[in-house]
Formats: C-alpha cells, sequence, structure tokens
C-alpha cells in the first residue's frame, strides 16, 4: 500500500472517541481476525472450492467401486403366437408348440485386465484428484483470508485517514477565523491570511479525497463480508492495529499450492497409465446361471418344465480403434502431465519470488518503523520550540503550523510503515498457505 495512510494516533483517538458518546448507536468491534473469520465462513469461491472437493471425494469412489466384478440379473416373460397345426406337421407327426416362455438369468463378469491395470489407473487418477482438490481447497482458503486482511487494513487505514482529514479541516477552519479576526482588528494584513486560506483550501480537497478512497475500501470490505453492510464499525486502537506480530515459521518444503499442482501432475500420470492399458487386449472371466421353460437346449417339448443350465468362459476382446485412438488419448494424456511439470516448475519459480519479495517488504518495513520512530520524536520537539518561540515573540504562528503539520507527516509515515508490515507478514501466510490469522492451517 504505497499511498499516504494518513493514520494518527489523534485520528485513532477521535474516532474511538466517538464510539463512546452516548448519543450514538452502538459499534460493531472490527478487527483483522473478525473480518477473516466472516470472510471464511461465508465466501462462495470457498464454497465452489468446497463443492469441488466433494466431488472430487465421490468421483474417486466411483472409481473404486468401478473394479468390483458386474453382476447382472434380468427376468423375462413372453408370450409367442400359436402356429396353425398343418404348418407343423411332418408326415404323422405333428410337433408341439409351447406359447408361454418364461426365464431368469444371471451373469457375473470380472474383467481382469482392467481390474488390476485400466480400471486400478483410472482408480488412481481419481485418488490424485481427490488429493488436489483438498490442497486446492486449503490453498483457496488462504488467498481469500489474505483478500480479507488486504481489505481490512485498506479500509481501517482510510476510516481513520478520513477522521484525520476532517480534524485538519476543523484546525485550518480555526486558524482562518483567527486571522481574519487580526484582519479585521487590523493587526494582520490581507497576504497575512491568504496563506491560511489556502492551506484550507488543500485541507478540504485532502477531506474529499480521502471520502472517496474511504468508499472504494469500503466497497471491497463488503465483498468479502457482506453481512457487515449497514452496520457502524469501532476499530480497534493504533497500537493494536499495527502491533508487531511474530515472525512466521520458515516456509514449508512444499507450499500447498506446489502441492496441488503436483498431486494434478500425479493424477495426469495416472491418467496415462490407463489409457496406455485400455490399448492392450481385454480378458474377462464371465459366469452365466439360467433358468429357462423352456430351455433354448432342449428342442421338443410339449409343456412348460424350467431347466437350470449354466455356463463358464473366458472372453478375449481386442478392437483396431484401441490402437488408433487409444494411442491419441495416451499421447494426450502424457502431454497434459508434462505440461503440470512444468507449470509446477514455473509456480515454485512465482511462490519464491513472492516470498522473497514479502521479506524484503518486510525488511523494508521495521527499517522504515525504526526511522519514523526517531523522525516522530525529532518532529515534535521541533515543534514545541516553535511553540516556545511563538510564547516568546521570536516565530511567526505559521512556523509554528508547519512544524505541526510535519508531526503529522511524521506519525503518518510511522503508521504506513506498520501496515506495510502487517501486509508482508499477510502476504507470507498467503504463499505458505496458512488461512487463519494465528499462523496454521485450517480445514483439512
Amino acid at each position: 500500500m504505497r499511498k499516504t495512510i494518513a493514520t494518527l494516533v489523534l485520528a485513532a483517538a477521535i474516532v474511538n472517541s466517538r464510539v463512546a458518546r452516548a448519543d450514538e448507536p452502538a459499534r460493531t468491534r472490527l478487527d483483522e481476525g473478525t473480518v477473516v473469520s466472516l470472510a471464511l465462513a461465508s465466501h462462495p469461491t470457498i464454497d465452489a472450492a468446497r463443492a469441488g472437493r466433494e466431488a472430487a471425494r465421490s468421483a474417486s469412489a466411483a472409481a473404486d467401486y468401478a473394479r468390483i466384478p458386474d453382476l447382472t440379473v434380468s427376468a423375462r416373460y413372453s408370450r409367442l403366437s400359436s402356429i396353425p397345426a398343418r404348418f407343423r406337421t411332418f408326415g404323422d407327426a405333428v410337433f408341439p408348440q409351447i406359447l408361454d416362455n418364461l426365464g431368469v438369468r444371471a451373469e457375473l463378469s470380472v474383467p481382469i485386465t482392467d481390474i488390476f491395470f485400466t480400471l486400478a489407473a483410472t482408480a488412481r487418477a481419481a485418488g490424485h484428484r481427490s488429493e488436489a482438490a483438498d490442497l486446492e481447497l486449503t490453498s483457496t482458503r488462504a488467498q481469500i483470508a489474505y483478500e480479507a486482511k488486504v481489505s481490512f487494513f485498506t479500509y481501517a487505514s482510510r476510516t481513520y485517514a478520513v477522521a484525520n482529514a476532517t480534524e485538519l479541516v476543523h484546525v485550518a477552519e480555526g486558524q482562518v477565523e483567527e486571522q481574519k479576526r487580526k484582519e479585521a482588528a487590523g493587526t494582520a494584513a490581507r497576504n497575512d491570511v491568504l496563506p491560511y486560506e489556502t492551506a484550507l483550501d488543500s485541507a478540504r480537497m485532502g477531506l474529499a479525497a480521502a471520502r472517496a478512497d474511504a468508499g472504494a475500501a469500503e466497497a471491497t470490505l463488503y465483498s468479502y463480508v457482506p453481512s457487515l453492510r449497514g452496520q457502524s464499525f469501532a476499530l480497534p486502537a493504533l497500537d493494536d492495529l499495527v502491533r508487531k506480530v511474530p515472525l512466521p515459521a520458515a516456509a514449508p518444503e512444499t507450499p500447498v499450492r506446489i502441492a496441488a499442482l503436483e498431486a494434478e501432475k500425479r493424477a495426469a500420470e495416472s491418467a496415462h497409465d490407463a489409457t496406455s492399458f485400455a490399448r492392450l487386449p481385454r480378458i474377462a472371466a464371465y459366469g452365466i446361471a439360467d433358468l429357462s421353460a423352456p430351455s433354448p437346449r432342449v428342442f421338443v417339448l410339449d409343456r412348460i418344465t424350467a431347466i437350470p443350465t449354466w455356463e463358464l468362459g473366458i472372453r478375449l476382446e481386442w478392437s483396431l480403434s484401441q490402437a488408433t485412438s487409444g494411442s491419441a488419448k495416451a499421447s494426450e494424456a502424457r502431454s497434459q502431465a508434462e505440461a503440470l511439470g512444468a507449470k509446477i516448475v514455473a509456480a515454485r519459480r512465482t511462490l519464491l519470488a513472492e516470498r522473497e519479495g514479502a521479506r524484503a517488504a518486510l525488511t523494508a518495513a521495521e527499517e522504515r518503523i525504526r526511522l519514523a520512530e526517531g523522525r516522530v520524536t525529532r518532529a515534535k520537539d521541533l515543534a514545541r520550540a516553535r511553540r516556545g518561540e511563538l510564547a516568546a515573540g521570536t516565530a511567526l504562528p505559521l512556523a509554528v503550523v508547519v512544524a505541526e503539520a510535519d508531526v503529522l507527516r511524521a506519525k503518518n509515515e510511522h503508521v504506513d510503515a506498520a501496515i506495510e508490515r502487517a501486509l508482508a507478514l499477510a502476504k507470507i501466510d498467503f504463499v505458505d498457505g496458512r488461512a487463519d490469522t494465528n499462523g496454521t492451517k485450517v480445514e483439512k
């Protein structure tokens, strides 16, 4: 966040003091943890990732069940048309006819090659996709948590900026009124009033800009936590907002986003195995039990008699398309696995750069905090000295105003650096796959 945050201890006191007024409605305490918790509980992107995980788990279970031998049971009844006797006569013999046909058939098929090769590889691919979906949910939660943190810090800084800009307008108005009274009394010239009026115009323009920034930040915040819309908020004390939190632990060996891509790559490799095995001849063992009346193995009967029969066998199946389209599908799956391998390399480089950048920003922010603390102290000392000179008659009022404004700028820079440190910590949590504000992973 490069813009001047314009957040002051004085502004924080102003905002929080308004909360305590009895004539104002109660305000909802809003902090980083609250925003992150609400965003994680209701954001639709997380709901979509969770639904995707459940779909992947169901697909994995279906792929496992596909390896169970197939049992088919069927029953039939048919009524045949009657054939005149003259068409069933052979010499002196008249062949009987049976008009009713009944039967029950059960067939158990065991796809031997598919169970141990094609279907097994397909089940492994589905399992890896389920694993990737789990990791993708964790990664999505980390991303939403990071974005929610950024929206909160931006909203808080813009809110304090509005309070500070309002206070600056009030101070500038008081200075102009005082100078106009001196002009009316003849103790100040018009040229002495103009600098204060110019400062008031600048303060009013700054307030308008701060309100515009605050409106945009508020809209962004509501996109993550719409349940807060229409409420009044009490922001934490400034020291709590920019407090120094411990540095996160060392980066995980395999960040969540990388682990998800690696699981996808394993799924693609297993899919390649499945398509490769699909090109081989298929061998299946089967057993059939049949109870028919009449039985197809009895040629002449004159009554309904159910006869049980059974059959065992092995089928060998292969088609030319298994070699042609199967080879193309295997090549496609292999290319997909290679593409994912390249994405993993690119993602590792990106994550490494993001984490190193966040660490560099963190180091720079801490150095800025150290320098800003000294600058605030010296600016306060100078303002105190200018007030003393004004009381002694050796300094102009404008010199005091300039010194006081410099104190405000120094405090702004201090808070700006502190918030940049908080954002750098949030970015590190995101890169490492942490979704909450305590640096721990959630929702496995």
